[in-house]
């Protein structure tokens, strides 16, 4: 499935690699979404090359994760490959990630390692988590990245599934946790298998650029809406409502201050963004925020509170080392410790 909005610069890639795969049974899905450049010409063009490429264009645009949902409901194969027009995938990667499923009926969700790379297609770096191919419960991976606060899983293209797990797609209502929630729901079907080797490649280029605005922006709320999913995995090791929100509250400051160190994201920047094709905030996304802000708020307000009492400890223990300063002064202007010097220098020596 390859779900594509003007796509020029890399969709040509994107399908020879796909069409050169090793494993050559499959039927190869592009989805245009209403753009405004020469996409569709590029898909006409290996379209009546290859009869297994199935393509159209919608009727509205959908953004991302519901035009993959659009791909998700026309695939006919028992798998779903999920790609993006601007990544890369090794030539055997469909391959080994169908060789999981037929060797493990219990596995619902196959990922791989990645490499990051930049517009000329050199490596950047590569993210490998395990060093050998395992196989997870699934509670486990839901519990680890709620813990994490991070979607270690993968994005799209480094995931394979079933399709008869592939329930009601993508949740459009959010915005950078979409990918991390659908794989919480295949993973309600069955484990995840990782395979450790690097499957997958995903370019960062500059047309991804505005990528570190819809971060910031949208972050905070997808944490509240992803708390109200499945924040009952965490219930059941024990965490609270307002110790979740403690974390998220710093995890949320972490990766804006991440943004700006490394991303160059700036104040207006944020307050300009209009990332994803999204024309303005709808009412359930300025509530969830809402309930960030609050949260964050708290958490400023307890941090700020713990600067004041260890401030004012620091302060205690600078007087009594002052105090203390002061007897040892006196005790080592006494007689008696002049008196005993010798025998402490040969104590000290015993």
């Amino acid at each position: 499935c390859i779900p594509v909005y003007n796509g020029t610069n890399y969709l040509a890639q994107a399908i020879e690699n796909v069409l050169s795969q090793s494993f050559e049974d499959f039927e190869l899905l592009i989805a245009n979404d209403c753009s405004t450049d020469g996409t569709q010409e590029i898909i006409d063009r290996y379209a009546a090359q290859d009869k297994r490429i199935v393509s159209w264009i919608n009727e509205k645009n959908l953004r991302l994760f519901g035009n993959y949902n659009r791909c998700i409901e026309r695939a006919q194969g028992e798998y779903i490959k999920l790609f993006a027009h601007d990544d890369h995938l090794s030539r055997d990667a469909v391959a080994r990630m169908y060789d999981v499923f037929c060797r493990q009926p219990e596995v619902s969700l196959v990922t791989c390692s990645k490499r990051w790379i930049d517009a000329d297609n050199k490596e950047i770096e590569k993210v490998v988590r395990f060093k050998e191919d395992v196989c997870l419960k699934s509670d486990d991976v839901i519990l680890a990245n709620l813990i994490c606060l991070n979607n270690w899983i993968g994005e799209p293209a480094a995931v394979m599934f079933r399709k008869a797990h592939a329930g009601s797609g993508f949740d459009t209502e959010l915005y950078n946790w979409g990918d991390l929630d659908y794989w919480f729901q295949i993973l309600q079907h069955g484990n995840m298998y990782v395979i450790h080797d690097v499957l997958c490649s995903f370019r960062l280029h500059a047309e991804s650029s505005t990528s570190a605005s819809l971060a910031g922006l949208y972050f905070a709320a997808d944490i509240v809406r992803m708390y109200r999913k499945w924040g009952h995995y965490l219930t059941m090791l024990g965490e609270t409502e307002e110790h979740f929100f403690k974390r998220a509250s710093e995890r949320i400051a972490l990766h804006v201050s991440y943004l700006e160190r490394e991303k160059g994201l700036t104040f207006p920047a944020v307050r300009e963004a209009n990332t994803n094709r999204q024309e303005q905030f709808n009412f359930e996304t300025v509530a969830d925020f809402r309930v960030a802000l609050f949260h964050a708020e708290r958490r400023v307000s307890s941090l700020m509170q713990e600067l004041i009492e260890t401030r004012n400890e620091l302060e205690h223990r600078a007087n009594e080392c002052k105090e203390l300063r002061a007897a040892i002064d006196v005790m080592e202007n006494s007689v008696s410790w002049k008196v005993t010097q010798p025998l402490r220098a040969v104590r000290s020596k015993m």
